[in-house]
């Protein structure tokens, strides 16, 4: 049997690589945003439905998976005589992120060369993005 990622990476880059890949797919990046942006009212799961058209069983896998890797929070309430979940976003494990991002940003250095060009042409299409929430409008 091989080692596992235990055995060769810190727990700090498991736990950010955790972070990532939670973050590595379009509905749960769009639940993100959705959560994020409603600032003044408890997120449930019935508020997020209706802004991704999955099932409900699909889309409570993917908030599972926010929830385990530490990006949203979650809290039972009683609302109108019944419990429901709802759903916050975690400040610090997006403070962790750009703290890595930012350290990576630092370090960077790119050269002009014919061999980056594959990369620019990918960058400048995220240059243009200005509204995030847009991108993921249906």
């Amino acid at each position: 049997m091989g080692a596992t990622k235990y055995e060769f990476y810190s727990d700090e880059l498991i736990n950010t690589a955790d972070l990532l890949k939670a973050i590595a797919h379009p509905a749960r990046l769009k639940a993100l945003l959705i959560i994020a942006n409603e600032t003044d009212k408890d997120i449930t799961i019935k508020d997020i439905a209706k802004e991704i058209k999955l099932s409900q069983s699909t889309l409570s896998v993917h908030l599972k998976q926010l929830h385990n890797s530490g990006l949203v929070k979650t809290a039972v309430i009683n609302n109108e005589s019944k419990c429901c979940k709802v759903f916050r976003v975690n400040k610090i494990a997006f403070t962790h992120l750009m703290n890595m991002l930012e350290h990576l940003l630092k370090k960077i250095e790119l050269k002009n060369d014919d061999r980056y060009e594959s990369f620019y042409h990918f960058y400048s299409k995220l240059k243009s993005v200005h509204n995030w929430n847009q991108c993921f409008e249906s």
